[in-house]
């Protein structure tokens, strides 16, 4: 089959779906390692027998609910491109709130070394955009899953940013190497069990532990509210980001533990969407 028939069969099969032709073209663009412009302007070219075969499994995997990104093994982010699989979450637009408030707070240190640290990296999206963009800060980050750390340190290697990572739980192998940070960000899971339920199955397919944080979607709060001491320098920050209805018990959680708000950041819908706290030096 052509390149045109193929994509003309593929819009059948996705007739029913929340998919179109532009998905389909993406697939088929990512099989021959060619941008999209390629497929219609050589449209009458031939597929191989194993491209045809692979591009119509895909989509079928696209159709049952496997997500786009996690087909290409490739997202798009703040105008860069990141490896992704399913080890991964995939990045959405509302963690821009996280990355411009670390942005804010570094620039609040002024002409000051700092380091920065995150929990739960993923695949490394929030470290390489604030090292472009912050050469002189020391960045180093923790993730729980080797999968998904490999991942990141992927694209550490791609954007060429040198980010200090480690392998651990939450603050462990910051504690271990007795490193002291100015900033203290995260994404942590927020997602209570009921309402992991009622997520659309595409989701689902995104890894559990980085989707759910225990029975409230709290769990991962309190735990750094009893861990952050350890890490973080009198006079820093931590920010976090927190579902849209959890600013109360999240800022409830994290001033029982010592620390003081500053402030609340929304997202482009108005919902809370960022926690940024000090720890004082009193």
């Amino acid at each position: 089959m052509t390149i045109q028939e193929v994509l003309v069969k593929a819009r059948e099969i996705l007739k029913a779906s929340k998919y179109n032709s532009l998905e389909a073209e993406v697939i088929l663009g990512n099989i021959l390692n060619k941008e999209r412009v390629y497929l219609h302007i050589n449209s009458d070219i031939e597929l191989k027998k194993n491209e045809e075969t692979r591009f119509f499994k895909e989509l079928q995997e696209l159709k049952e609910g496997k997500p786009l990104q996690y087909i290409t093994g490739q997202t798009y982010w703040q105008g860069l491109d990141f490896y992704c699989n399913e080890s991964t979450l995939i990045p959405r637009e509302d963690t821009r709130i996280l990355y411009e408030e670390a942005t804010e707070l570094i620039k609040l240190m002024g002409e000051k070394t700092v380091k920065l640290v995150e929990i739960g990296t993923g695949s490394g999206i929030l470290p390489v955009l604030l090292k472009k963009e912050n050469p002189t800060v020391q960045v180093y980050t923790v993730e729980k899953n080797p999968v998904t750390l490999e991942t990141a340190r992927k694209n550490f290697q791609k954007h060429k940013v040198e980010v200090e990572s480690y392998l651990g739980d939450l603050l462990e192998p910051i504690k271990e190497r007795g490193l002291k940070a100015e900033i203290i960000i995260s994404n942590p899971p927020y997602v209570s069990h009921k309402e992991y339920l009622e997520l659309d199955k595409e989701v689902k397919n995104e890894p559990y532990e980085a989707l759910v944080g225990g029975a409230d979607g709290l769990d991962f709060y309190r735990r750094i509210g009893r861990e952050y001491k350890y890490v973080l320098n009198k006079g820093g920050y931590l920010a976090v980001e927190i579902g849209w209805q959890q600013f109360e018990a999240v800022k409830e959680i994290f001033e029982k533990c010592g620390l003081t708000l500053i402030k609340k950041a929304v997202d482009d819908g108005g919902r809370d969407r960022v926690v940024v706290l000090e720890y004082k030096d009193k």
